[in-house]
This record gives C-alpha cells, sequence and structure tokens, in this order.
C-alpha cells in the first residue's frame, strides 16, 4: 500500500497569552526578562495591544522516514533532514512530522513603527512579549502533534530544529516543500529565514520508542546553549 502523507492547517484559534505562564514554562525570571524599567500601567498596555495583534497559525506534514544516513534523515520522497543527531535521534522512527508555526506580520509590523517612532522601551517591551506568544503557540502546536501521535498509539519525540548547531538552516527548504506555508502567511526568504520572523519550524519523530521532552531536551543537543535567552 502507498503510504499517503497527513497534515493540517490551523489558524485564528483563541490563545490564552498569559506572560507569567510562559515565562515559568521557560524558567525565566520576569524581573530579568522585561527589565525594571518597565511599569504596571505600561505592561498592561503592551499586553494588550499584543493580544490583539497576535494572529496564531501553524501547519505539518506528517512524512515517513525513509531510512538513515550518519549525518542525514531521508524522508518523504528522498528530502534529507542533514544533522546527525536528527539521524540519530529519529533513525527508528516510522514517520517524522514537519511543523511550522507563526503569530503573524501585524506584531512585527508594529515593531517597526514603535522603532522609527523612537519608542524604544514599548518596542522592546511588544518584541519579548511577542516572543513569549510565539512559545505558546509553538506550544499548542507541538499539543496538537502529541494528540495525532496518541491516536497512532505511539509518542511524539522532543523537536528539533534547522538552523542549530547540529541542523543548517538551508535545510528550511525541506520544510517550504512539504509543507504548506502559504496557508499560514508564511514564506522562506533567500537567506532561509522564515517571514514573519516570529514563525518556527521544527521536526518530531512519532514512534514507540522516540525521545521525548519528559526524557530529554532539544537544548541537550544544541553546542551554544549557554548563550540562548530561551
Amino acid at each position: 500500500m502507498r503510504y499517503q502523507p497527513f497534515g493540517e492547517v490551523i489558524k485564528g484559534f483563541p490563545l490564552q497569552f498569559d506572560p507569567m505562564v510562559a515565562l515559568r514554562r521557560r524558567g525565566s525570571d520576569p524581573s530579568g526578562f522585561f527589565g525594571s524599567r518597565v511599569s504596571p500601567s505600561t505592561y498592561r498596555r503592551a499586553l494588550d495591544e499584543v493580544r490583539a495583534l497576535v494572529q496564531p497559525a501553524f501547519c505539518y506534514a506528517v512524512q515517513p522516514v525513509l531510512g538513515a544516513e550518519p549525518d542525514r534523515l531521508l524522508i518523504a520522497t528522498g528530502q534529507s533532514l542533514r544533522s546527525p543527531v536528527v539521524a540519530e535521534l529519529f533513525a527508528s522512527a516510522p514517520e517524522v512530522a514537519l511543523l511550522v508555526y507563526t503569530i503573524g506580520p501585524a506584531l512585527e509590523t508594529r515593531v517597526a513603527e514603535l522603532r522609527q517612532q523612537g519608542k524604544h522601551l514599548m518596542e522592546n517591551l511588544l518584541d519579548r512579549l511577542g516572543t513569549l506568544a510565539l512559545q505558546e503557540v509553538g506550544a499548542v502546536a507541538y499539543g496538537r502533534v502529541e494528540e495525532l501521535a496518541r491516536e497512532k498509539g505511539v509518542r511524539a519525540s522532543i523537536p528539533l530544529n534547522p538552523g542549530t548547531t547540529h541542523w543548517p538552516s538551508a535545510d528550511q527548504t525541506v520544510f517550504e516543500e512539504l509543507c504548506p506555508l502559504n496557508a499560514i502567511g508564511v514564506s522562506l526568504t533567500a537567506s532561509f529565514f522564515l517571514h514573519p520572523l516570529k514563525s518556527i519550524s521544527m521536526a518530531i519523530a512519532l514512534g514507540p520508542d522516540v525521545l521525548t521532552p519528559d526524557k530529554g531536551s532539544s537544548c541537550d543537543y544544541c553546542a551554544t546553549r549557554h548563550l540562548c535567552g530561551l
């Protein structure tokens, strides 16, 4: 029987965005994240604006794993995920989900306007809140892939991202080829960045014996994790 890839596009869903919950999820100190210059009224005004601007959306495509070599995983119709970490961790999984999620362009546009107006405190605050909102969209999106894995009677692995030290950004082209990025308003630049910038791609293995988030983290495999604000 020929394998039938599966995927979904999900957008316009209500996002229950609480920055304090998001910060606890990532283990960050709110005072250190937002800075001491942010008053409660400024914070509330910025949060209201971010909630109005965020346009959450995600898409994913589930593809077969064809095989693994030391430095790449072969999927779909022969496309390569060129990471030794992906190859090692996902080799035994029968399927891989390629997931892309975004908060849309509106917040990015507003941040640029504030920068041009010289309102740097609000610019920085909206940008940081947008990063947290993107994290929460990612949690919803990953949760959907976890749900799909349960429906299949398997598990969802830790997510791994192109653009990390073990996986070149150029492999964003595989996501562009296999995921319906246009359906969620995301595109790929010539330098392999997703646009809008507050968009993220990740690969998740689906299988009975994959490394799950309760047993490991993508940060364990990144050589620059000590420099990362996440």
